[in-house]
């Protein structure tokens, strides 16, 4: 399901939903578990720590983030559709 009337400042969005509301509520929240665990790892690379808080976050991600890949919402922005970006 497509929803065309989403605007974010002048850019034109289109939100896919890829399931129905329970379901997409489920895999949002786990989108949500993923994406700390992948902000986490980040921060952990950075610093040069590998131990058993990175494998747990990544475990984070690598668990959650096909639920939210599979049912969740996503947002497609059109940067280009007047050809002005700003």
């Amino acid at each position: 399901m497509r929803h065309e009337d989403d605007f974010i400042g002048e850019w034109r969005t289109t939100r896919v939903d890829k399931s129905r509301p329970p379901l997409r509520w489920i895999a949002n929240i786990a989108g949500s578990i993923a994406s700390k665990g992948l902000l986490d790892i980040s921060y952990m690379e950075d610093a040069g720590y590998t131990g058993w808080k990175y494998k747990v976050n990544l475990f984070l991600w690598d668990t959650f983030w096909p639920i939210y890949d599979k049912y969740g919402t996503f947002y497609e922005i059109d940067i280009e559709e007047d050809g002005d970006v700003m």
